[in-house]
């Protein structure tokens, strides 16, 4: 990364009304910078092929197309000289076991840096590979900037521990700005002519979710892990949470020690009056009165 930058030694600039003087070079004779030696090394890391562990169905296959016109363009439009990339495309191999993948992208990033061939990264169809991988390059060679369309979780937002990160779709945190406005109790000291929210502020949670489902299969040996990674609906109903806790006192103060929710595993066969039940249920938990709260009295179940 940093042999991109360009030099500038030994010269002052002086700011004169709307020019700039070179006051160190006045009688130098006048050269562009040098470009940045090419070829830029980039690593695409994504899975060869689909599976139920890809929720957005990025492949290799499928960038491939989209990055070699991109190459393309740049070079079309004269921005940078034929031959300015050298691309290596590494499978993830997300879809042979998630808990697994970061293991294999983060030796294929090893393995380019050893080779001096590291200069940025594209890529991730998982949370935890983008953040693993993050975490350790951001100490190679000054940073090694990464881009990416998914991590979209809340928690990939410290820019102290992904300070390298940059993700073109944004995160979750947006969604939860958008169901804050849309649906959220808005305390009193905060509404304005313009609040516009339903007020809601008995909600509960009701998610897809492996990891903490209360229908998941529990091991032989009646442990309660299952092995499973959080979902999206997790991350973006923790987003929700977090972003309603850190705009709401009243929030912040119901949410203290629990957060109603009711996470379930879509993938499993449910009995529909299984389902009915756990329906029944979670209205209840959404509609029960507090007292004590100065509230519009409306309540509501959010999921995914």
């Amino acid at each position: 990364m940093l042999r991109w930058l360009t030099l500038l030694s030994c010269i002052l600039f002086h700011t004169n009304g709307n020019f700039v003087e070179d006051v160190g070079a006045a009688n130098q004779p006048q050269y562009p910078p040098p470009p940045p030696p090419f070829p830029f090394n980039v690593i695409v890391i994504l899975p060869k092929r689909e599976s139920i562990y890809d929720n957005f169905g990025m492949t290799l296959q499928k960038a491939m197309p989209v990055i070699d016109i991109a190459v393309q363009e740049v070079v079309k439009s004269e921005k940078l000289p034929p031959g300015w990339i050298n691309l290596t495309y590494w499978d993830s191999r997300l879809y042979e076991d998630i808990l697994l993948a970061e293991r294999h992208a983060t030796v294929g990033v090893i393995q380019a840096y050893c080779e001096h061939r590291l200069d940025a990264i594209l890529g991730f169809a998982d949370n935890y590979g983008l953040a693993t991988v993050t975490k350790v390059t951001a100490g190679l060679n000054g940073g090694i900037p990464i881009l990416t369309t998914s991590g979209m979780p809340s928690l990939l937002n410290s820019k102290k521990e992904y300070p390298f990160l940059t993700r073109m779709q944004g995160s979750y945190r947006l969604l939860a700005d958008s169901m804050y406005q849309l649906i959220a109790y808005h305390d009193e000291d905060s509404v304005t002519q313009a609040n516009s929210s339903l007020n809601y502020l008995n909600l509960i949670f009701f998610y897809h979710d492996k990891r903490r489902a209360v229908n998941r299969v529990i091991n032989q040996d009646e442990s309660q892990e299952t092995g499973a990674t959080s979902s999206h609906c997790y991350f973006s109903l923790y987003a929700i949470k977090r972003y309603f806790t850190e705009k709401s006192k009243t929030f912040k103060r119901e949410w203290a020690l629990n957060t109603p929710q009711f996470p379930f595993d879509e993938d499993l066969v449910i009995e529909r009056e299984t389902f009915k039940q756990w329906l029944r249920e979670i209205s209840l938990q959404s509609n029960g009165k507090k007292e004590g709260i100065k509230r519009k009295k409306n309540q509501a179940g959010v999921g995914k």
